[in-house]
């Protein structure tokens, strides 16, 4: 790692990593308090802190939060050296600190009613063969997507749990054939919706809401359709279409979107968000694992439901050349030049562009993969390869469900809903 120190405009030190700034050229101490200011939405009884540096986010720390003990992860030895040479000195024999230079030793750290303070620049400027990267970077965008919804998905959920719906208990091993497909919005479906027609009777075939339109245009009407997004941008996945089969809705979704429905409604409760968590303990409801996404959510439900095997379509989780997602879905997008994105191999063989979120939900999927007793085969050629779920090809799939019983689940859940 190459450390730069330098003097700012005001006259204090300000310091570089790989040469990229980690505090302002022109106020560090300044801006550092804003940004703690911000991060202080609520107090804690202790914090981690990525990043010593120059111990200015320390410094500011144990100014607003005097009672508060603050674990702070090195990014690398030598910035005790540089705190001690160029910044706020005092701060390292203040008792209420405790540096971590080894990574071990974090997870005996309580994480109960403890704040994670992670400033942006840091993960920049430490780089992605940084041994931490991987998980600061899940953290942080999750801190910051969580950030941005955070009122709309209060709102969302108490507007939602005055609607008529089922809870997911009534939906647990419905299964028949155990074989289920996951439909996402991701540029291969435009080539795999085909397949997809042959084999609709054979598996249940539960959709993103994004890909709906592009299958309803295909003739294909999914047994179900899943939709977590708390935002109004969501209503238009169900805007001026004639689908009203079952719809499966985060507690958290954007409630415009679940008036818009006609058809029979299942609410969900995710896992780590404490209103569905206090809503679910109260009223003995399951709680969902969502990895971030409606797709990683959606998986979590079919194994709820009690399938054993997945079938991925349009799970891309990046591009070949520019088009994010399938024709007529409704996220569908072409990334600019101007924005930054990253490489990962693919089931072909070729390296495709991505995005840091989009690898966050690859991670979750190997995660799942290795830790359920699941089979799960991806369709995507074109898609990014996520290790333990291995490359299927659709002509494939046909033949493997040439003999496979048809089952008609639209049947087995109007049935399930019509029962009290």
């Amino acid at each position: 790692m190459h450390w730069l120190v330098e003097h700012a405009k005001d006259g204090s030190y300000t310091l570089q990593l790989n040469g990229i700034y980690l505090y302002s050229r022109y106020r560090p101490k300044q801006d550092v308090e804003k940004f703690i200011v911000k991060e202080l939405k609520t107090q804690s009884k202790q914090f981690i802190l990525f990043g010593l540096g120059l111990g200015y986010h320390v410094e500011s720390l144990l100014n607003s939060s005097p009672t508060s003990t603050i674990y702070v992860v090195l990014a690398d030895k030598k910035e005790l050296e540089l705190c001690k040479a160029y910044g706020a000195a005092h701060i390292l024999n203040d008792k209420r600190i405790n540096i971590i230079n080894n990574n071990v030793y974090l997870k005996t750290i309580s994480l109960v009613e403890t704040h994670l303070i992670i400033p942006l620049q840091w993960i920049k400027a430490i780089g992605t063969n940084h041994p931490l990267f991987v998980s600061l970077e899940n953290i942080k965008i999750r801190q910051m997507s969580f950030e941005n919804v955070s009122g709309i998905m209060h709102e969302n959920f108490h507007a939602n749990l005055t609607n008529s719906h089922f809870f997911l208990q009534k939906f647990e091993g419905i299964t028949q054939t155990e074989k289920a497909v996951l439909v996402s919005a991701g540029p291969s479906l435009n080539q795999s919706a085909q397949s997809l027609k042959k084999i609709n009777g054979f598996c249940f075939v539960l959709a993103v809401g994004s890909a709906l339109k592009t299958l309803l245009k295909e003739g294909i009407v999914p047994d179900a359709v899943i939709i977590t997004d708390p935002t109004d941008l969501v209503q238009e996945q169900l805007e001026h279409t004639e689908y009203k089969g079952l719809l499966f809705y985060m507690a958290t979704a954007n409630h415009g979107m679940t008036k818009i429905h006609k058809g029979k409604k299942a609410i969900l409760f995710q896992d780590g968000y404490p209103s569905s968590e206090e809503f679910a303990a109260t009223n003995a409801v399951p709680l969902l694992e969502t990895g971030g996404s409606v797709a990683t959510t959606g998986l979590s439900l079919l194994e709820f439901m009690g399938f054993k095997t997945v079938y991925l379509f349009g799970q891309d989780l990046g591009f070949k050349s520019n088009k994010t997602h399938a024709n007529l879905s409704t996220s569908s997008s072409t990334f600019e030049t101007d924005i930054k994105f990253q490489t990962v191999l693919s089931n072909s063989g070729d390296y495709i562009n991505t995005y840091s979120n989009f690898n966050i939900f690859r991670r979750w999927f190997e995660q799942k993969a290795a830790n359920s007793s699941m089979q799960i085969f991806n369709t995507a050629w074109d898609g990014a390869k996520i290790e333990g779920i291995p490359y299927l090809c659709v002509d494939e799939l046909e033949r493997q469900l040439e003999d496979a019983p048809s089952i008609n689940y639209k049947e087995i859940l109007a049935e399930i809903v019509s029962s009290k």
